[in-house]
């Protein structure tokens, strides 16, 4: 019976130590040197596993390129397999993974990018860029949800372009006609400052431009720069025709032919309109400026 026990106690010891040793040696799972897989393959698909925990709210374009070429050099130099027919099998393999784990990780970055309130322009320019640049590959499946995501960003670009293009209209619009006999359009203004309240009224036409504040405050700024424009043409005007009563016969030709026309332009400009802070200064301000040359027009004529 002693015996007995000594040998079941070997038995144990001996089968304690084999599991022991066979825990520490590669069992050549996938991804270990041991197993025998290629090292270049298994750096690849661990490059692109990292690429694919990359944080959301940094682009990582520059780590695709770099893992891109990684397989370009090894695919070149036969790395990924020694038959050639393997190789570029294997090289074609591995770029549709990359593409695709980047393709979801760009637009997980773009939307972003686009659930924020700070839309950079250089962020913007980047996206642009680079979703056209993966939207033209050939790697992309059509109807895919990647080829979804891409139509959504093209959708939002399309309509932040329309609006950001209203916005330079207005800001670039103006008008400098000096005869008398010109009028300030001052129902195409009111038409852009209808059509800036009806983008925010709309909360700009996408979920994800209504989230862009530039946008938003470009909107307000409208009605003051159309403001601002519709004065520069008074003052401009006011300066062009001021000092010009001797060109005529009388008071009275000067007042019905030149001063009140003008005069009535300036009380044309209508803060309903406009709605503006610094209307009662600017109307003050352009009035004054005119009656100074009707004073001076007087004191001319009754001289």
């Amino acid at each position: 019976m002693k015996t007995l026990k000594v040998s079941l106690a070997v038995i144990v010891i001996a089968a304690i130590t084999f599991f022991i040793i066979r825990s520490s040696v590669p069992t050549g799972e996938v991804g270990e040197v041991g197993s025998g897989e290629n090292i270049f393959i298994v750096k690849i698909n661990e490059d692109i596993q990292e690429l694919i925990q990359k944080p959301n709210d940094k682009f990582c374009k520059d780590y695709y390129d770099e893992i891109a070429l990684y397989i370009d050099d090894y695919h070149k130099n036969g790395k990924l397999a020694k038959d050639k027919s393997e190789n570029d099998q294997w090289k074609a393999n591995l770029s549709q993974n990359l593409y695709s784990a980047y393709a979801d990780k760009f637009i997980k970055q773009a939307f972003y990018v686009f659930n924020h309130k700070e839309w950079k322009p250089e962020d913007l320019n980047f996206i642009r860029s680079e979703y056209q640049t993966l939207r033209n590959s050939p790697r992309l499946e059509k109807d895919s949800p990647v080829d979804k995501e891409f139509a959504k960003i093209r959708a939002i670009f399309s309509k932040y372009d329309e609006i950001a293009g209203f916005i330079a209209s207005c800001k670039g619009f103006s008008y400098t006609g000096s005869d008398l006999s010109a009028r300030y359009p001052i129902s195409e203004a009111n038409n852009f400052i209808s059509r800036a309240a009806a983008y925010r009224n709309n909360r700009l036409g996408n979920a994800y431009v209504n989230n862009c504040v530039r946008l938003h405050y470009e909107l307000t700024e409208i009605p003051q720069n159309l403001f601002k424009a519709h004065v520069h043409y008074l003052d401009n005007k006011i300066s062009y025709w001021s000092d010009l009563y001797s060109n005529y016969n009388s008071q009275k030709a000067y007042a019905d032919n030149l001063y009140t026309p003008l005069r009535n332009e300036i009380y044309a400009l209508d803060n309903d309109s406009y709605n503006v802070a610094n209307f009662d200064s600017e109307y003050r301000r352009l009035t004054a400026k005119w009656e100074t040359d009707g004073t001076k027009a007087y004191n001319y004529f009754n001289n």
